[in-house]
């Protein structure tokens, strides 16, 4: 059986970069490809079959690739994601690991990496890297002080951080994968009054984004 694979990326031509660099391996079988998060979460949640292994870029419009990561490994624990993208910054492999990620590869790597790194994921567990990755994230790693406690942890152990019934509903439309709009239709309200729930979820969580809460959430199992 060949191990299924999902592509996602917002430019047509570096998905199809990737698969010209696939297509020649039987072992591997590309199943659908999504333009970005949104588009991925949909097309997961309606597909029959689900992949194996998905290829996820980072930077992508309506939601990016960390996000959607976050989201469906909550949802789908089986799936491996290997992100595959152009940026080596730190917070980008940082947040992507936190995310859920098995493995970070650059869109440069050679077609045998990239196959030995979906092999690797998914028969072995592995943690796929391209050298120069592995290299930060080894002194990200050495940088990081033993069993630091963070104002967000200690923050989400008070009370749900003081989140309204409201504000914990938007919240569990935001891990559904649900946009401004689509929770304001569910909920009756304004995309406008959404946003401004949100702003004020990331405000009582000291967070900055939408993946940040969304970990919170569930690692505090308030939703």
């Amino acid at each position: 059986m060949p191990i299924l694979i999902a592509i996602v990326d917002d430019k047509p031509i570096n998905r199809q970069t990737v698969k010209d660099k696939l297509i020649e391996h039987s072992s591997i079988e590309i199943i659908f490809e999504a333009k970005n998060g949104l588009d991925f979460l949909e097309k997961l949640k309606l597909a029959s079959i689900k992949p194996d292994v998905v290829l996820m870029d980072l930077e992508m419009p309506e939601m990016n690739g960390i996000e959607s990561i976050s989201i469906a490994t909550a949802a789908y624990p089986s799936i491996k994601f290997i992100v595959l993208t152009v940026f080596e910054e730190n917070d980008k492999i940082f947040e992507a690991i936190k995310a859920g990620a098995s493995g970070y590869l650059l869109k440069e790597d050679s077609a045998i990496h990239i196959v030995d790194a979906i092999n690797s994921v998914y028969e072995h567990n592995g943690i796929p890297m391209s050298p120069s990755i592995a290299r930060k994230t080894l002194e990200l790693l050495r940088n990081i002080p033993v069993n630091p406690v963070t104002e967000n942890e200690e923050l989400a152990n008070t009370n749900s951080a003081g989140l309204s019934e409201r504000e914990i509903e938007i919240l569990k439309e935001m891990v559904s994968g649900k946009n401004y709009k689509a929770i304001g239709e569910k909920l009756f309200i304004s995309p406008l009054t959404v946003r401004k729930h949100a702003s004020h979820i990331y405000e009582k969580l000291h967070v900055n984004n939408r993946t940040q809460a969304i970990n919170i959430a569930q690692k505090q199992k308030w939703i």
